[in-house]
């Protein structure tokens, strides 16, 4: 058996009205699903993020970097929930032995994907529909 563990709003625009229950989704919703997996003896993936990086203070980052995230930033609800989920993963995996994956994914996109969602595909979109510039921001 295999699951796979997808759920947590990802559009920084939207951290803002409920950074709450972002972090709740990430921890508690792990937490649930890792509960499951040690019941019926599954393994998990994960789909974790870029943002557990933070703000690299080396470039490029090699697999042995941790990263440099604010943890009060207005932003760390998503960043700092997504780095607890894969604690708690390792920590499953050491304690229980439980199968895991984590899949750090950059730059998601995909179809009814608001124009408006503060991702950078959604920003190249928006920004060439009104003819301006492509802008990325560092």
């Amino acid at each position: 058996d295999q699951i796979y563990h997808l759920a947590c709003p990802a559009s920084p625009i939207f951290y803002k009205y409920n950074p709450v229950k972002t972090t709740k989704t990430n921890v508690i919703g792990t937490l649930n699903m890792l509960g499951l997996a040690k019941r019926v003896g599954a393994r998990i993936l994960l789909t974790s993020t870029s943002e557990v990086y933070g703000d690299p203070l080396v470039h490029p980052q090699d697999e042995s970097y941790w990263g440099n995230v604010n943890p009060i930033g207005v932003r760390s609800c998503y960043d700092e929930g997504k780095r607890v989920a894969e604690t708690l993963m390792f920590d499953y995996h050491r304690q229980h032995g439980i199968e895991i994956r984590i899949a750090r994914i950059f730059n998601t996109y995909g179809p009814r994907m608001n124009i408006d969602d503060g991702r950078v595909v959604s920003n190249f979109l928006a920004q060439a529909i009104r003819s301006e510039p492509l802008t990325v921001q560092a």
